[in-house]
């Protein structure tokens, strides 16, 4: 099953933060499929906070615990556990979550989770404003077209 998402920091070493980010998430989810380049954006949302650097990123969830609820038919348990292992990122990268929107040091946004569509109290797939927002939108359809086609 393949799984993208956005990554952004605006505070920070930025760079660093989102390679860190990348190898967590391979370690803990699976091996990358691709990744864009890194693009400078402004902040979406609340606007006066420092400019983000992100950047999209395609998975195969290869984790055996995840691969294990992906095989039981188990969808809502494991886009969870998907969901708890990237915030679980975040926080090892210095997140806190003080202000919605606000000035983070990681930021790790589930955008589709094979064509899935799913929505419960925390999740909602596909992302809900992925093309609105440039910074993945703008990059998937320049970067990674193949994502968009049906």
């Amino acid at each position: 099953m393949q799984l993208t998402l956005a990554l952004g920091a605006n505070l920070g070493d930025r760079r660093k933060t989102l390679a860190t980010a990348r190898q967590l998430i391979r370690e803990q989810i699976g091996p990358e499929i691709a990744a864009t380049s890194l693009h400078e954006t402004k902040a979406w949302g609340h606007k006066e906070q420092p400019d983000f650097l992100n950047q999209v990123m395609v998975v195969a969830i290869q984790q055996p615990a995840l691969l294990q609820l992906a095989a039981a038919g188990k969808v809502p348990q494991l886009l969870h556990q998907v969901l708890d292992r990237t915030q679980h990122i975040e926080s090892l990268l210095g997140r806190q979550r003080h202000e919605h929107w606000g000035p983070r040091t990681c930021d790790i946004d589930l955008i589709f989770v094979g064509d899935l569509r799913f929505e419960d109290h925390r999740i909602s797939l596909p992302h809900p404003w992925w093309s609105e927002r440039d910074f993945v939108g703008g990059i998937i359809r320049r970067e990674l077209p193949w994502l968009l086609v049906p």
